[in-house]
């Protein structure tokens, strides 16, 4: 988009103030706020804003001074705001050169190494699911415990909230398939259509936000935490991966019996083989690992199976195949969780690594039928994932030794702060060891 479409878009809405946003390393979204006219007299799109990246973790403070640099392609107008318009930034050193520590720019360069691989495009359908609470009062007609799926008004207060939200996706182009009521008893999610992967990324952080914020409207709570209640299952961001190529989708294959490439199959085997490492980006809090647990909708297991819900990845049963991550929550920066998708997928289709696909229930199998299959679990726990991906040397290469470093040391930072903490859990269970 071009400085003069987006003069010409300013003008036409009458956009008073622009929120530059760009997403920090841990996943965070931060926010810029300017006035319109100062946007376009001090050529923001040229020469970029700046702000102390060392407020945001991006940098140490002797040396902090960063440039948020917009994407003009990102502009848009805020729906439910008035008078206010989006873009999307990267982030740039003093040198205007991308930071090493920039996600969006992470998964950029994992786009253009699946380009240098004879790949056209990466395409990825996310799935957000989310908790919305009303504030005020309490939902006489809740739904029962783990039986909220697809349930209709009244028991589904939360209809026109998703409506509205799913209509302000639409004006801001976004394709929303539907919208629905999950299972959990305040759990929902809204579909969307595939999108190449940075627009995928991109989505994600704009959902978070726009939902949150429309929810603050109407004295509603939204929450995208992985697991909140013990006995439901927690919320899940299963990402549908494919790659394509002079406009073919690359893991289809018509004559397979399952509808599936060569290319597909060494894709999954690259994210199995890495699974463990991934989950460190795809699960990235503590409270994440208590929602991967058996019986609860939740990947457990490293395997795949073609339409297998019990399995880490799964073959969804539709003709335009894709491949379906399933271990994938909320909490994940989507940029870094996406680009080590596409960084050991590659993987696997260079080294064609295979991993025979399992259809029983893997949670019912035994500790003996799980180690004659080879099975193998996904860490139990936020520092056995951090300890995986430290000895990933393929990844560490690929997303760059400052970047996985650095994200490691600010995790395991908020693993011990975590870790400090004096719960009622901890009173509960030995106050009176």
């Amino acid at each position: 988009m071009q400085l003069s479409t987006i003069s010409n878009k300013i003008k036409e809405h009458d956009v008073k103030w622009i929120q530059v946003h760009f997403t920090d390393l841990m996943g965070g979204l931060r926010t810029i706020h300017l006035p319109s006219d100062r946007f376009l007299k001090d050529h923001i799109l040229r020469q970029g804003l700046g702000f102390d990246g060392s407020s945001v973790g991006l940098t140490h403070v002797e040396r902090s001074d960063m440039i948020a640099m917009p994407d003009p392609e990102t502009f848009h107008i805020l729906p439910h705001e008035s008078s206010e318009a989006r873009i999307i930034a990267d982030i740039y050193d003093t040198t205007y050169h991308s930071s090493p520590v920039d996600p969006r720019n992470a998964l950029k360069q994992a786009i253009d190494f699946a380009h240098k691989q004879g790949f056209d495009e990466v395409i990825i359908a996310p799935e957000m699911e989310f908790f919305v609470f009303d504030q005020d009062e309490d939902n006489l007609y809740g739904p029962r415990i783990n039986e909220g799926y697809l349930v209709p008004p009244p028991i589904d207060e939360a209809k026109e909230f998703r409506k509205t939200l799913s209509e302000l996706l639409m004006e801001t182009g976004i394709d929303v398939k539907y919208h629905h009521h999950e299972n959990g008893r305040f759990q929902h999610e809204i579909e969307i259509n595939s999108l190449s992967a940075i627009d995928a990324a991109d989505f994600c952080m704009y959902f978070k936000y726009l939902s949150r914020d429309i929810a603050s409207l109407e004295d509603l709570q939204v929450s995208f935490i992985p697991k909140l209640f013990p006995d439901e299952a927690g919320n899940g961001m299963h990402a549908h991966i494919k790659l394509m190529k002079k406009g073919s989708n690359t893991f289809y294959d018509a004559k397979d019996p399952d509808l599936l490439s060569d290319t597909a199959r060494y894709f999954i085997g690259g994210i199995l083989a890495h699974a463990k490492s991934i989950a460190a980006f795809a699960n990235p809090t503590v409270n994440s690992y208590k929602r991967l647990i058996p019986h609860y909708e939740a990947p457990v297991y490293i395997a795949w199976g073609k339409h297998n819900r019990t399995s880490l990845i799964r073959i969804a049963a539709k003709q335009n195949v894709d491949v379906e991550v399933r271990n994938g929550d909320p909490s994940a920066n989507p940029y870094l969780f996406f680009a080590s998708l596409i960084y050991t997928g590659l993987d696997g289709i260079k080294r064609k690594i295979t991993y025979k696909n399992v259809e029983e229930n893997i949670y019912e199998m035994s500790a003996n039928e799980l180690n004659t299959l080879g099975i193998d679990r996904l860490p139990s726990s936020l520092l056995e994932a951090l300890q995986e991906l430290e000895k990933d040397d393929y990844l560490k290469k690929q997303l760059g030794s400052h970047l996985v470093n650095t994200y490691i040391e600010k995790k395991k930072q908020e693993l011990d702060s975590y870790l400090s903490e004096v719960s009622d859990i901890d009173l509960k269970y030995y106050l009176h060891c």
